[in-house]
């Protein structure tokens, strides 16, 4: 039997998806800065070094 098309699935499923995707970007944003934030440390102490 085929499945029946069920709209409010279907744009729940979107819905989720968008989410995190969104909440994807966000966190990449936030690992990059961390990761900018680590290098600048780790280049500071090979400095003082």
């Amino acid at each position: 039997m085929l499945p029946i098309y069920y709209p409010n699935k279907m744009e729940n499923l979107l819905t989720t998806i968008e989410q995190f995707l969104a909440y994807s970007d966000e966190k990449l944003k936030e690992l990059a800065v961390k990761n900018q934030e680590l290098k600048l440390t780790e280049r500071s102490q090979s400095e003082h070094a």
